[in-house]
């Protein structure tokens, strides 16, 4: 029996050809599908800090706002003072009002980061601290200036320990004579400074 040879490739030729037609349909669908998307979007994750600072002001003065660097020396306006005592010296104050300017909670805390000193008038010298706000209340006894004062809370005007964003209070600072000052002759050509550390800390 003679088979048609040509016939057969024929037949094989237009199987091949079938068979790219099949895998270029196939991958133009592929091509195909790709081309279309769908998607949603989460953007704009971030983190933030919010901010810390408050101002200091000393009697009807304007205020000193506060630095990051709490021990910037000459920031603000002297609370009290006095040049050239006399004997019948009895004492002098002055207010500080603390508010908290920035947008975090607060707690707010004051302190003489030393001792000033142990001369004569340091000791003859006592300092008196009250809260105007409530009563008033003593938030730190008379006490020598010859003694450091240690980190002393302080309150808002509301009485709480945090201060929310614009809490403020006022508080007296009062210098008066102490252990016999008036006839203290060691006292004289002497000299007695001090500094008050306002503190401000995140709640």
């Amino acid at each position: 029996m003679i088979m048609d040879t040509s016939k057969n490739r024929r037949s094989l030729r237009l199987a091949l050809v079938l068979c790219a037609a099949v895998a270029g349909t196939a991958l133009v669908g592929w091509g195909g599908l790709a081309a279309w998307q769908a998607y949603t979007q989460n953007s704009g994750n971030a983190f933030a800090v919010g901010t810390l600072s408050h101002t200091n002001a000393v009697g009807l003065g304007g205020p000193c706002a506060s630095t990051l660097s709490s021990t910037s020396p000459g920031a603000c306006s002297v609370i009290v003072s006095g040049a050239a005592l006399t004997s019948d010296f009895t004492g002098a104050s002055n207010t500080v009002t603390i508010t908290n300017t920035g947008s975090l909670s607060s707690t707010f805390s004051m302190s003489m980061p030393a001792a000033p000193g142990n001369s004569e008038l340091c000791q003859d010298l006592g300092l008196t601290v009250t809260d105007n706000e409530h009563s008033p209340v003593t938030v730190y006894p008379q006490t020598a200036l010859s003694t450091q004062m240690g980190v002393t809370q302080l309150k808002n005007t509301a009485g709480a320990s945090t201060w929310a964003t614009g809490d403020a209070n006022t508080f007296t600072f009062a210098i008066a004579p102490i252990n016999g000052f008036a006839s203290d002759d060691a006292v004289l050509n002497t000299s007695c400074s001090f500094t008050i550390l306002f503190d401000q800390a995140s709640a």
